[in-house]
């Protein structure tokens, strides 16, 4: 708080005394009420001295949620091209993306991530400033009558309260949409405004080799393709940043042509583009799958871990670990890294390194193994594919009714019937076909069969 404004709130609270004591002291009602309202004048005067000041957001960030990323650490005075990113928790994610780890240093107050040419900064005294800069915004939208001064007035109050910058504070209240907001920060930044479709298909995705999704997410940024002139246009959700067009440059070069945008559409397709790069990786991995069959499952396997797993499949219990290191969904590298065995599933799930649909298929197994009768796992009956699919609820028991006298009487194939009915996808036909041939092979390993 400045020194004026604490002479201000001096001077007030000495004459809101003062002016009781004259009161108190005349005994005389029309003084009092003069000296009352006096006095409440002055006490909304300094509360609004104080309101104004508090007024100013602050970004806070716990450093503790971060401590295995975040290393201590003394930065000097370089040449690299600084850019600033806005959270702690976007810089972690490109570090941990970059595999690099986060300089914390204290003296300077800042979290830096050192890549190549360039010095990726969080310092939320520049973030504060810029927040504080974007204050302007209220006096913007109050020209353009798109808002009332009540509105700026309770806008305050929820910033306050809740700590966001005031733009968001009125797109939070419902005063205003993201589009308003963000196509009147790029008339402050004099700049083109682009509303962003979050179902847009990208029609240029080359962007992707030279930047990744992680890093587009921290700049907040996102390539849109290429003009007829030949700029690469480039959609940016905080064009205020200090030297994020410089940045740019540096990554894709001089010929490049930046629009603000929504944040939260970028976010939105630079998610979706992720999703689908993880489930392009995972269809490829498994057409690989499907092609090689150079390795069969039991070769996986040692001869003791055969017998484990023979032994487990008898009492009516699926060893995924072992079943997993026979299928070959992970190599032996990846396997040690596992913390606790009986949490496989969720570890490499979590990981992306089991598909949901692959995982229903070992956890539908497991249940249908558990389920069925001791002896018809001594009478060499393994699981079928009606009971693995109804297990992982892609089919209802009644649906199981309705093809198996279809089979009969149609003299069809299994699969064909399931297809062509839309009861299961041919993918899923595929997968689950994967799973009980592994079993299969693993079992005859076992010389359980």
């Amino acid at each position: 708080m400045s020194k004026k404004k604490i002479i201000y709130m001096v001077v007030i609270l000495i004459v809101i005394i003062a002016s009781g004591l004259w009161a108190f002291d005349s005994r005389n009602i029309q003084t009092l009420v003069v000296s009352y309202v006096i006095d409440a004048v002055l006490f909304a005067l300094l509360v609004l001295i104080v309101f104004k000041q508090s007024n100013k957001t602050k970004i806070n960030i716990n450093p503790q949620d971060y401590k295995e990323w975040i290393s201590e650490g003394s930065v000097e005075k370089n040449n690299r091209l600084n850019i600033n990113i806005f959270t702690l928790d976007d810089l972690v994610r490109l570090a941990i993306d970059a595999d690099k780890r986060v300089i914390h240093d204290s003296k300077l107050r800042k979290y830096y991530v050192f890549m190549e040419d360039v010095t990726y900064v969080h310092d939320h005294v520049f973030v504060n400033q810029i927040m504080e800069n974007k204050q302007q915004i209220g006096k913007i939208l109050l020209e353009n009558g798109v808002i009332a001064p009540e509105h700026i007035d309770t806008g305050l109050y929820y910033q306050k309260r809740v700590g966001n910058r005031l733009g968001d504070s009125l797109v939070a209240l419902g005063f205003i949409d993201e589009t308003i907001l963000y196509s009147t920060l790029a008339v402050q930044q004099k700049m083109a405004y682009y509303e962003l479709d979050t179902k847009m298909e990208l029609q240029d995705t080359s962007w992707l080799s030279i930047m990744s999704t992680s890093k587009a997410r921290a700049l907040q940024v996102l390539p849109l393709g290429r003009r007829d002139d030949g700029k690469l246009v480039i959609a940016c959700g905080e064009s205020a940043w200090s030297g994020i067009a410089t940045a740019l440059q540096e990554i894709f070069g001089p010929n490049i042509y930046i629009v603000a945008a929504r944040p939260s559409h970028i976010y939105d397709i630079l998610e979706r583009i992720e999703e689908k790069e993880e489930t392009d990786k995972i269809k490829n991995s498994f057409a690989e799958l499907l092609k090689e069959r150079k390795v069969e499952p039991y070769e996986r396997l040692s001869a003791e871990e055969a017998e484990q797993f023979g032994k487990s499949y008898l009492k009516g219990k699926l060893d995924i670990y072992l079943f997993i290191k026979a299928f070959g969904l992970a190599n032996q590298n990846l396997l040690a890294q596992i913390p606790d065995k009986e949490a496989i599933i969720s570890w490499l799930t979590s990981k992306n390194i089991l598909s949901g649909e692959i995982t229903n298929m070992i956890i539908a197994l497991s249940k249908v193994i558990k389920k069925q009768d001791a002896k018809a796992r001594q009478d060499k009956v393994m699981p079928s594919m009606l009971d693995l699919l109804m297990e992982a609820h892609y089919i209802t028991s009644e649906a199981v009714d309705w093809i198996n006298i279809e089979v009969k009487e149609k003299k069809k194939p299994l699969n064909e019937l399931l297809v062509s009915n839309y009861l299961v996808a041919q993918e899923t036909i595929e997968h689950a076909d994967i799973v009980i041939n592994a079993l299969k092979k693993i079992t005859v390993r076992a010389k359980i069969f």
